[in-house]
């Protein structure tokens, strides 16, 4: 079918506008299908670079490539690389605070390493945040890309989870699993090996036998049903559908009662409201403003209409 059916009017025109350039990107390349050469994308990431908010991190930006007082760099860089990435942003300008954020945090065997309290702290959802971000600017062929993905694909629950293993007592955690698919969305087909496949196959298996959410969880966060970003550690059932979608069929019975709840948030003009803040992301407001609670949301909006194109798309291999 149409996807553009299921929704009451088609906000696409509202996406493109300039004052949002992350946005615009996004829809061009999301939705128009635009290639990354395409001069109107080119200059939607040169409107990104120039954007207010870009403009500030870079300038507070310590020459040695971290942010803030404290140069541990799961403190000092991680915050802003991740806000970087939500943006869209691609440029020279951030390769150094990306080695700096290596060098300090990826021991040698891979891992997302942190000491804390004496002992070292292996954080599988920050490695799979790390794993995206040099994926987005252009790391796929650096060994230490490879070394990482070992790690995160190594310490996967046999049931097709990430836990948290963070704690003294590891335990499961969805979160981290939809933020592994979500690096793993940016994969080239080089790195896409039928070990990877098989990976990514089990995590979306355990999410839809988990009716999405509900992995070991009798109550679920309420985070799950509400929808924001930018999302950092967490996820929701739009993006957990989001993620699922190139691989599963529209009409799979799993999905339906979230898909309902995604299709009911929707208003007459085609958009969604932002119903969170990004869950520890106050600190982002010294960039820039959260969009209006309960208000029509440009990132909402466009990544409902992303999960849907990709949902109804005919050129997909479903793998369930």
């Amino acid at each position: 079918m149409d996807w553009k059916s299921l929704l009451h009017a088609d906000p696409t025109d509202w996406l493109l506008e300039p004052s949002n350039p992350s946005v615009r990107y996004f829809t061009l390349r999301w939705l128009l299908d635009l290639p990354e050469d395409e001069p109107q994308v080119c200059a939607a990431q040169e409107a990104i670079a120039q954007s207010a908010p870009v403009q500030k991190i870079f300038k507070q930006m310590h020459p040695a490539g971290y942010w803030g007082s404290d140069p541990n760099p799961h403190a000092g860089c991680r915050g802003r690389l991740l806000l970087l990435t939500w943006l869209g942003y691609r440029g020279d300008a951030v390769r150094p605070a990306i080695e700096y954020y290596l060098n300090g945090i990826l021991s040698p065997e891979g891992a997302y390493a942190v000491e804390m309290k004496g002992r070292a702290i292996f954080l599988p959802c920050h490695a799979a945040n790390l794993l995206r971000l040099m994926l987005w600017n252009g790391l796929a062929d650096d060994p230490r890309t490879a070394r990482l993905m070992d790690w995160l694909i190594g310490v996967q629950q046999p049931d097709g989870v990430w836990a948290c293993i963070s704690k003294l007592n590891a335990y499961p955690c969805l979160w981290a699993t939809a933020v592994t698919l979500r690096a793993f969305r940016e994969l080239p087909l080089g790195l896409l090996t039928p070990q990877v496949e098989q990976v990514r196959q089990r995590a979306i298996d355990l999410i839809l036998r988990s009716n999405l959410y509900r992995y070991g969880k009798d109550k679920p966060s309420p985070l799950w049903f509400k929808f924001g970003y930018p999302l950092q550690w967490d996820s929701d059932l739009l993006e957990m559908i989001e993620l699922l979608a190139p691989f599963i069929s529209a009409e799979d019975p799993r999905i339906q009662s979230a898909l309902k709840l995604v299709l009911d948030k929707q208003d007459p003009a085609g958009r969604w409201p932002a119903e969170k803040d990004p869950k520890g992301g106050k600190w982002m407001l010294a960039y820039l403003p959260f969009e209006e609670l309960g208000q029509p949301s440009k990132w909402v909006t466009l990544h409902a209409m992303h999960m849907l194109k990709a949902l109804h798309s005919p050129d997909k291999t479903c793998q369930n």
